[in-house]
């Protein structure tokens, strides 16, 4: 992969990564905001989809990975071992400035922060003291996706969030919502939300063989309320959704939410 140089760099070098797979729509829109960020973008991506892999690492099986380009390469594990395979193939002594973590197809909100690779690749790199910041598309039609708020304001709000992630120590889970992006001004600090889930649920089915197979879900409450400051009733509002993932740090400016748009 080429790079495109970036004409206000915030940083020497991004790591990105994923939970949707490597080729993944998502990706690639935040593959094209680092750009404009970094004087050095890599992508360390999941060779398939791992939606679901929380901060989960391979112990019983082999890394497999595979280069699609300069700096692009796909790893048969989790998001987190894409980030810690990175770290010790590539970066040694010298860590990325900042890891990315996205665009994720649908919100990490609420109960589904605690299952999300997308989430468990950035507290990966927390661990090892690197800034990071997980982002996230809301959608209502996942055949549908409108990417186009992440894609105009993402830039705004990495660079929004890059002090508090760099001085505090602090990595950021942050949720666009889904709506028009010119509807969108402000990125709002929010508390992640106590979510939706009432109990699991499985679905069972049978294979051509006549074995049995189970599904697992959720049964959702869909009516539950939510504090104003939580990260559900922020996407409701049309505001994008930042919430810490360690400690309590608040938001830069005066300290609730930051414009993302110049007026």
């Amino acid at each position: 992969m080429s790079d495109q140089a970036a004409a206000d760099p915030m940083v020497r070098r991004i790591l990105i990564t994923n939970d949707d797979g490597v080729a993944a729509p998502g990706l690639k829109i935040l593959v094209d905001i680092a750009n404009r960020l970094a004087e050095e973008v890599w992508i360390v991506a999941p060779e398939h989809d791992r939606s679901g892999a929380g901060q989960s690492i391979s112990l019983h099986d082999p890394l497999r990975v595979y280069q699609h380009g300069e700096r692009h390469f796909a790893v048969s594990g989790t998001p987190a071992d894409c980030v810690l395979y990175a770290l010790a193939e590539w970066f040694g002594e010298t860590p990325p400035d900042l890891v990315l973590s996205g665009i994720n197809a649908g919100a990490n909100i609420g109960d589904s922060v605690q299952y999300s690779g997308t989430v468990g690749a950035v507290l990966s790199a927390e661990h090892l003291g690197i800034p990071a910041i997980a982002l996230s598309q809301s959608f209502v039609n996942r055949e549908q996706i409108d990417w186009t708020p992440v894609t105009e304001l993402g830039e705004a709000a990495i660079r929004a969030l890059w002090p508090s992630a760099k001085d505090d120590k602090c990595c950021w889970n942050v949720n666009f919502p889904a709506c028009a992006a010119s509807d969108i001004t402000t990125m709002e600090y929010a508390s992640q939300s106590a979510g939706s889930i009432a109990r699991p649920q499985l679905l069972p089915g049978q294979d051509s063989r006549g074995l049995s197979y189970w599904w697992l879900g959720f049964d959702r409450n869909t009516e539950h309320q939510v504090p104003d400051d939580s990260d559900v009733a922020v996407l409701r509002r049309r505001g994008v959704a930042a919430s810490p993932l360690r400690g309590e740090h608040r938001m830069p400016g005066d300290g609730a939410s930051i414009a993302l748009r110049k007026t």
